[in-house]
C-alpha cells in the first residue's frame, strides 16, 4: 500500500504540494500508466516532513527502454497495489491545495503529469485534480531562461543545489519531488520579481468576426 511519512509538522502559511511521477510512458491514449508517485507536503514553502509515495502495478508492461530511465521493473511491481488501491488515499492527501509540478508541455497543450494522473483518478473512481490547482513551474524557467536552461537539471544547477544523487542514482519520483521542493521557494522568488518587471500584455477585447 501507500507510504504516509510524517516527521514534524510546525510550519506556518499555506499549504503546497510537489508532485512527481514515474509512468510506462508518455502518452495516455497510447495505455501509459503510472508506475510511482510521489508527493511532498510544504507549507510555508518549507517541506513539513509529510510525504506520499507510492510503487504501483499498472497492470500492464514496462518496457525494457523505459525501465532503464526510472529503474522500476516489471518483477518490482508485480506485488504493488494497483492505482485503485491507493486512489482515495492519495486524492485525500491532495485535498484542494496546489500541485507543484516542472513538466513541459507539449504544441496541443499535453501535460504528461496532469494527463497521467487525472486518467487515473477517473479510471479509479476519485476526482480530477483541477486545471486550476496545477502549477506549473516549467512555465516559470522558460520564460526565465529560455526552454534549453528549463529542465530540472538545469534549473538545479543554476540555483545551487546538489543533484549529485541524480546523477549517481538516475531519477525517480521521490528524489526528483524532493529536488524541486528544494529549489521552488527560490525559483517563486525569481520569478515573482520577472513578472512585476515583464507584466503580461492586457488582453484585447474581441470583435465579433463576419457572420458566415
Amino acid at each position: 500500500m501507500s507510504i504516509l511519512k510524517v516527521f514534524n509538522k510546525g510550519a506556518d502559511g499555506p499549504r503546497e504540494l510537489v508532485f512527481d511521477a514515474e509512468s510506462t510512458g508518455i502518452l495516455v491514449s497510447e495505455g501509459h500508466r503510472l508506475v510511482e508517485v510521489a508527493l511532498i507536503e510544504m507549507v510555508g514553502q518549507r517541506p513539513t516532513g509529510r510525504e506520499f509515495h507510492a510503487i504501483i502495478n499498472p497492470d500492464r508492461d514496462i518496457p525494457a527502454e523505459v525501465v532503464k530511465i526510472h529503474g522500476i521493473s516489471n518483477e518490482e511491481v508485480k506485488d504493488k497495489p494497483f492505482f485503485g488501491e491507493i486512489a482515495k488515499d492519495l486524492r485525500e492527501f491532495i485535498g484542494n491545495d496546489p500541485v507543484i509540478i516542472t513538466c513541459r508541455t507539449t504544441a496541443d497543450g499535453y501535460t504528461l503529469d496532469i494527463a497521467q494522473l487525472n486518467m487515473e483518478f477517473q479510471k479509479a473512481g476519485q476526482p480530477e485534480v483541477p486545471e486550476e490547482q496545477w502549477v506549473n513551474v516549467r512555465r516559470w524557467s522558460e520564460a526565465m531562461f529560455g526552454d534549453k536552461s528549463a529542465t530540472l537539471d538545469k534549473v538545479l544547477d543554476r540555483y545551487g543545489v546538489s543533484r549529485k544523487e541524480r546523477d549517481d542514482n538516475g531519477h525517480g519520483a521521490v528524489l526528483d519531488a524532493r529536488l524541486l521542493s528544494e529549489v521552488y521557494p527560490k525559483l517563486l522568488k525569481d520569478y515573482m520579481n520577472y513578472s512585476a518587471r515583464h507584466p503580461a500584455p492586457a488582453a484585447k477585447d474581441k470583435k465579433p468576426g463576419p457572420k458566415s
